[in-house]
């Protein structure tokens, strides 16, 4: 049983505003565990903390949480008040769970003509089509030569259609992986496939400007320095044309005292408002503003991705029903014609 992170980081929340630590909310939640299991895990992350290893970490060496909350929490952990940073993470993962459930609904058409496209290849495949090349063998070696060629068609024409269906559901988990799974490895290794493909990279990539801006913009206007800031971003980010445009930007300062607004971190709009940006507090506002447009665009590509999918899934069925149409409808009416041409003399029966 996975452990519920949401509700975990709730209930850490409180115990912080109670005026405890996160080593004791541990002890809470692993009294108030429902399974051994559950327990059992809480307690771990309990003495991993009390060895040293920050709440990152210990989340990260019990498997508990996705890739995503682990690398806001580890920028957290950087930030002047881990609780505000906290309020902020739970505030992303009710985002995200929003996301997700108004997703379900247009996730699950796909599902279905995906489904029912899959058992209709299978079934050509592996009944139709043999069932139909053994009921022709008491027939006229004409038809069995014209019923050959026909079905081979109807086999060639399954085979394009699971390469296609695989093609198309690979690319769609993919990416609900890469968003939705809870997790670290799976959907570490799923993120990576996404930014590799069109469309899906764009998704991904919006989601964790979404995510590094936010904690970016509230670390600035909590008093980090931005070098410790953009270091934290560095560390975190898992997409990596940002990681290298961060590390060039910190190279900057550095060296030359400027601060560098990459276009692979930061659209026309975005670059305005920064140069316009004074002091680090300023810099963290509009880093925050930066992060609401990256959610707003990516629940709106998101959106057309579903919509193309769907579009996909229905285009795949129609041709599945096609090729159950000419594997099982034509197939008869060739063996009739066959059958009428024999009568007539043309052929042998």
């Amino acid at each position: 049983m996975k452990i519920n992170a949401y509700a975990m980081l709730k209930t850490l929340l409180f115990t912080l505003q109670n005026g405890k630590n996160i080593s004791s909310g541990m002890l809470v939640l692993a009294k108030s565990a429902r399974t051994k299991r559950e327990r059992k895990t809480y307690l771990k992350i309990y003495d991993d903390i009390k060895e040293g290893s920050t709440f990152s970490q210990a989340l990260s060496k019990n498997n508990v949480g996705s890739l995503d909350m682990l690398s806001f929490i580890a920028m957290a952990e950087q930030s002047a008040s881990f609780r505000i940073a906290l309020q902020k993470l739970i505030k992303y993962l009710e985002v995200k769970d929003e996301f997700q459930r108004e997703s379900n609904d247009k996730v699950s058409l796909p599902v279905i003509y995906f489904g029912i496209a899959t058992i209709i290849v299978f079934g050509i495949k592996f009944f139709a089509v043999p069932y139909q090349i053994q009921r022709a063998q008491g027939y006229s070696k004409e038809i069995v030569s014209l019923i050959a060629e026909h079905l081979q068609m109807a086999q060639v024409m399954t085979d394009a259609l699971f390469v296609g269906l695989v093609v198309v559901g690979s690319y769609f988990m993919i990416l609900l992986l890469s968003l939705f799974n809870n997790s670290y490895y799976v959907q570490g290794v799923a993120k990576q496939l996404a930014l590799l493909l069109p469309f899906s990279a764009a998704i991904v990539m919006k989601f964790e400007k979404f995510m590094l801006f936010g904690m970016l913009g509230e670390m600035l206007q909590s008093g980090i320095s931005f070098k410790k800031a953009i270091l934290s971003a560095i560390e975190t980010t898992t997409v990596t044309r940002f990681k290298k445009a961060l590390h060039e930007s910190l190279e900057s300062i550095r060296t030359d005292g400027k601060f560098i607004l990459h276009s692979r971190l930061y659209d026309d709009v975005e670059q305005a408002l920064l140069v316009g940006a004074g002091s680090s507090s300023q810099i963290g506002a509009v880093m925050l503003e930066i992060s609401d447009r990256s959610r707003t665009d990516a629940l709106e590509l998101s959106t057309k991705f579903f919509r193309m999918i769907t579009l996909l899934s229905i285009l795949l069925m129609a041709f599945a029903v096609f090729i159950e149409f000419y594997t099982v409808v034509l197939t008869q009416i060739l063996i009739q014609k066959g059958l009428i041409d024999a009568a007539r003399g043309v052929g042998s029966f």
